[in-house]
């Protein structure tokens, strides 16, 4: 089952240099696998056609043909079977102009990270935690790869909280009783991927910032699949990976960092793709003297977080999905899905699998209980040729643009 430098002489494009100089054309192309976004849903011909139903894609989105087309050009590229004239530097731009236009952000506000968790981590140290102490604020329906992470800093001296949940919810008053004066950060899953639990992040972000506390948000599990705009929560930081609801590949993600928060951290790392601009003094410079290199920073989330070489293969299909998902729309996928979701809600029960995700749940993920006896429940699964994500306690099920009611039917059946 499938799971989870041009350098200066002025102005550079450091963070986004060409591969190859030349004509600069793009990687993208020309579309092999036509395909219009605006058609209706579902959009299966938009996908290699499946053998049964896949509802998994919250453990990896499939790729379209289109996206696909794009590696085959790539590929072109670097064995120069079309020449030399490519560029990567218009591919990079375009992701993070998309990306930002997907979550209501400036480009500015926005880098690549190689993963949601690197973007976590990045953040943790632009804030000097733990060594700055305080409170952090969490919760179990935090992505499960960082609640070990939390409770290192918490071993560390930190007070690290992490509330609990009873029924598949987090409980804002909680919450708000938790977040105390001197709390320096409440980080969370907007989307959990435990049951698509969706927390309220313009309240989490008010009752953090009223207790002078910033918000870190793990959004992989919502940019994509669930509308988002970072300008109306105020969240203070996000990220995300692109394999999920992005329809990338793993290796490449984006980390979002509001321009007013920059003043308040430090330079996780440094590195020469942070640089707006660089000169040279040193050999075999003419004129040596004193100084070996003038530099400034971007002004910008590069300027902080940006990394060293990227995954310019992901970056290629992101060129094809970003734009795909921002023409057909987050919100007119959601509301496709929602049938689909309620109709699950609605019979697993009736079965014998207890729902664990909030009946009024909007997301991609809906999750249900079952008995425990994982190697029956695989079988069940596998003859009925349904792919969902099955976990020792729970399954999660997570539909996509290409799914429609038949695959909903055939896992209700398959578990009757």
């Amino acid at each position: 089952m499938l799971t989870r430098r041009a350098c200066i002489a002025g102005a550079s494009a450091a963070v986004l240099a060409p591969l190859v100089a030349g004509n600069a054309r793009d990687i993208a192309g020309d579309a092999k696998h036509e395909f219009d976004p605006s058609s209706p849903l579902p959009h299966k011909t938009a996908f290699s056609p499946f053998a049964g139903s896949y509802m998994n894609s919250a453990s990896q989105h499939p790729l379209s043909l289109g996206a696909r087309d794009t590696i085959n050009r790539y590929m072109d590229f670097k064995t120069f079977a079309n020449g030399n004239d490519h560029s990567v530097l218009a591919t990079y731009q375009r992701n993070l102009e998309n990306y930002a236009r997907l979550i209501n952000a400036s480009k500015e506000e926005v880098c690549f990270v190689q993963s949601t968790t690197v973007g976590e981590n990045l953040v943790l140290k632009a804030l000097n935690i733990p060594e700055a102490g305080g409170r952090i604020v969490t919760d179990e329906l935090h992505y499960v790869g960082s609640l070990p992470t939390y409770a290192e800093i918490a071993k560390q001296g930190m007070d690290v909280v992490t509330l609990r949940s009873s029924d598949g919810t987090i409980d804002m008053d909680e919450f708000e009783r938790a977040v105390t004066p001197g709390t320096r950060l409440v980080t969370v899953s907007s989307v959990s991927m435990v049951n698509g639990f969706q927390h309220d992040l313009s309240q989490i972000c008010e009752i953090a910032h009223a207790a002078g506390a910033l918000v870190y948000a793990d959004v992989v599990h919502q940019v994509g699949s669930t509308p988002i705009d970072v300008r109306e929560s105020a969240v203070d930081f996000c990220s995300a990976a692109s394999y999920k609801w992005l329809m990338g590949e793993q290796g490449l993600g984006f980390l979002y960092a509001r321009k007013d928060r920059l003043a308040q951290i430090k330079r996780p790392w440094l590195g020469h793709y942070q640089l707006r601009r660089r000169r040279g003094f040193g050999f075999p410079n003419p004129e040596p003297g004193d100084k070996l290199t003038e530099y400034e920073h971007h002004d910008s989330a590069l300027g902080y977080f940006a990394m060293g070489s990227q995954s310019n293969i992901v970056s290629a299909l992101l060129d094809h999905s970003l734009p795909y998902l921002l023409q057909v729309g987050v919100a007119r996928i959601q509301a496709y899905r929602q049938p689909l979701i309620d109709r699950l809600q609605q019979e697993l029960p009736r079965v014998g699998y207890p729902s664990i995700t909030p009946r009024d749940s909007r997301t991609a993920l809906v999750s249900f209980r079952h008995g425990g006896n994982t190697g029956e429940l695989h079988n069940k699964l596998e003859a009925a040729d349904v792919t969902v994500s099955v976990a020792s306690h729970h399954l999660r099920i997570s539909p996509s643009v290409f799914n429609d009611m038949d695959d909903v039917e055939r896992l209700i059946h398959a578990l009757s």
